[in-house]
């Protein structure tokens, strides 16, 4: 039996619906397979790295967004060779004793990551350990991110597509380990769905233009305040729109309480696992712009509509999916009423966007997980000289040879120039 060690982070829901999709693909492909996840903070660090990774994130993004970006963008001018000495370092070495049980006690064939925390805690313990296991990771954003460079360590780096190649040889990474497979994603986003047999299944009309709102939680992008801004610019014309709240339950409430013009329908949903049914029933959609519901709007060929205010990394993510022609962006109302009434006036625009998505639709997940179960069995018989039992200061090694190997990157760094 094959054992893979899925390694996930609790900082938005993205990595956690990775991790899960992912060991999801992993049982129906092989039946001889044991799919292990664990949150690498919440299960091996400190309640205080947990909490600040998953409610501190979320907080800053929607109540510090600018000096969130502000370090975010500053950290992405850090140069490669100071990997070893980076923040994330800190919070990742308090993970590494129980990782380093975990693995031993567990013994995988496949460790799998879906956030840099896991890249860089494998990285750093193989500075000290020879791990028997391949380890692979994921990016789940179409931006190098920073922290990246502290993953060098890896065996394999799954990346967006060949755009981002060169940027991760710049970082450190060699070419043998990138893989341009996509960012793995609910693969019913692939299924090809009829818009008007999509639209009659949800009880809509299958004639009038439908635009989509999504924001889950809302989180940084105020969802409601976005669906409201929508229903402004629509009025005077025929439309109908699908908001889907997740679990914000307020959102939902207040939705339930608007009352609409006559020529526009509104299909108010909470919380659904139905969501490639309504992306299929969608002319155009207003969403957030983390990476996997980049992949999944890409994957419905869906034109997209993006609010400016983001966090960093949606940001670049936006950025490069407007480079691409598929996705549009608003500053406030004007701009998308303005947005949305040349879309509805021009269907051409709509369908150019749509064509311009079929480069990028991927089948990652299923890819992915092939390659993971091709992976050979690891051989644990010569790790039984580092059981857990015999080295109780698996934190203080590594941090050693960290430090090590920290001075040895800046020395070659200040020797190259």
């Amino acid at each position: 039996m094959k054992k893979i060690l899925i390694l996930t982070v609790t900082a938005g829901n993205g990595h956690n619906a990775c991790a899960r999709g992912m060991k999801n693909k992993l049982e129906a492909l092989s039946g001889d397979v044991e799919v292990k996840i664990v949150d690498l903070l919440k299960c091996y660090s400190t309640k205080r790295n947990f909490w600040i990774t998953d409610r501190g994130y979320s907080i800053a993004v929607s109540k510090l967004p600018k000096l969130y970006n502000a370090f975010y963008y500053h950290y992405c001018k850090a140069k490669p060779y100071k990997r070893y000495s980076c923040p994330s370092q800190s919070t990742v070495l308090s993970t590494l004793d129980g990782l380093y049980q975990e693995i031993f006690s567990f013994q995988p064939d496949v460790i799998y990551c879906t956030h840099f925390y896991g890249a860089i805690a494998l990285t750093d313990l193989k500075l000290v350990y020879e791990l028997p296991c391949k380890t692979i990771v994921t990016n789940l954003d179409y931006v190098n991110s920073p922290f990246w460079e502290a993953g060098i360590g890896v065996d394999y780096f799954a990346i967006p597509n060949e755009d981002f190649t060169e940027e991760f040889l710049a970082e450190g990474y060699r070419r043998e380990q990138l893989l341009p497979i996509g960012i793995p994603v609910n693969e019913r986003t692939l299924e090809k769905v009829d818009k008007a047999e999509a639209r009659k299944a949800l009880g809509l009309d299958e004639n009038l233009f439908t635009v989509m709102v999504m924001f889950g939680g809302g989180q940084w992008s105020g969802g409601f305040k976005i669906f409201k801004r929508l229903i402004k610019s629509l009025k005077g014309r025929k439309a109908q729109v699908i908001m889907i709240n997740g679990r914000d339950k307020k959102s939902f409430k207040k939705v339930q309480k608007m009352k609409f013009e006559s020529g526009i329908k509104v299909c108010n949903v909470g919380f659904t696992d139905n969501v490639p049914l309504y992306l299929s029933a969608a002319d155009i959609i207003l969403n957030k712009f983390g990476g996997t519901s980049v992949a999944e709007m890409l994957n419905k060929s869906l034109p997209m509509l993006i609010t400016e205010e983001l966090p960093a990394q949606e940001e670049c993510n936006l950025n490069y999916m407007k480079k691409k022609g598929v996705a549009l962006s608003f500053k406030n109302g004007k701009e998308l009423k303005a947005h949305i009434l040349r879309l509805m006036d021009n269907p051409e625009i709509l369908e150019q966007m749509s064509k311009s998505t079929l480069p990028f639709r991927k089948s990652a997940t299923t890819d992915l997980a092939e390659f993971i179960l091709s992976q050979p069995n690891a051989d644990y018989s010569g790790f039984s000289g580092q059981t857990y039992s015999n080295d109780l200061r698996v934190r203080k090694n590594v941090k050693r040879a960290v430090k090590a190997a920290d001075k040895k990157e800046k020395k070659e760094a200040k020797s190259r120039k």
